[in-house]
């Protein structure tokens, strides 16, 4: 009798472990969803085949009209990232409306890819949103995105405002922006802080204490 109760318990508990195991395999694809919701998965991959599909100028224009209105709709963070970077895929500029919203989006991620986005932008509105960017967002990340994205601008004001962050006392800060001056500029003058000064603006700065070189404590990238 004792074992056939200890045989019982068993299976009990057997059934109940595979119970819980199946619980935890069952995903949000095998749940019905609403009607008219659509599923994340099932979203990034109709975007994805919009960008893929469209090949000439008019279709791309077009199809990051509709990444845009599907960027504002947006609820998930990751998912409004993924939309920038598939818009970067079709090389059209982003409208003011949609960079406003962007750069000041809670989810750091999704600033960065607006930076990668504003990278393949036109230089003029890309450049002074990159600026503000890359001298006041409050993530590190962000920040860094953005000073990159400006060396990959043909702009002499991007040139500029990589020369105010040559004085930020974060050597990460100097190494990035010393290597966007580099992409910019076409020229090389090593870390010597003040030799790129005087080139941006044209002048020789006046010796204020300013360290010459940040290599010693640049990170490595």
């Amino acid at each position: 009798m004792l074992g056939g109760i200890c045989i019982l318990l068993v299976v009990a508990a057997g059934c109940s472990s595979s119970d819980s195991f199946l619980r935890k395999k069952k995903t949000s694809q095998d749940v019905p969803l609403p009607p008219g919701v659509v599923a994340p998965r099932d979203k990034l991959q109709n975007w994805q085949k919009l960008v893929k599909s469209a090949t000439s100028p008019s279709a791309k224009t077009n199809a990051a009209r509709q990444l845009e209105e599907a960027f504002f709709a947006e609820d998930d963070p990751q998912l409004r990232a993924e939309l920038l970077r598939l818009m970067g895929q079709l090389n059209v500029p982003p409208s003011e409306t949609l960079v406003e919203r962007a750069k000041s989006d809670d989810e750091p991620s999704v600033r960065i890819q607006l930076c990668h986005l504003l990278a393949k932008s036109p230089p003029g509105s890309a450049t002074q949103v990159l600026a503000e960017l890359a001298l006041n967002d409050m993530d590190q990340d962000v920040r860094q995105a953005a000073i990159k994205a400006l060396g990959r601008l043909r702009d002499p004001h991007a040139s500029e405002v990589l020369a105010k962050l040559l004085r930020n006392r974060d050597p990460a800060i100097q190494y990035l922006a010393v290597q966007s001056l580099k992409q910019t500029t076409g020229k090389d003058f090593g870390m010597d802080l003040k030799q790129w000064e005087a080139y941006v603006y044209g002048n020789s700065p006046a010796d204020d204490g300013q360290p010459a070189l940040a290599e010693k404590t640049s990170p490595r990238y």
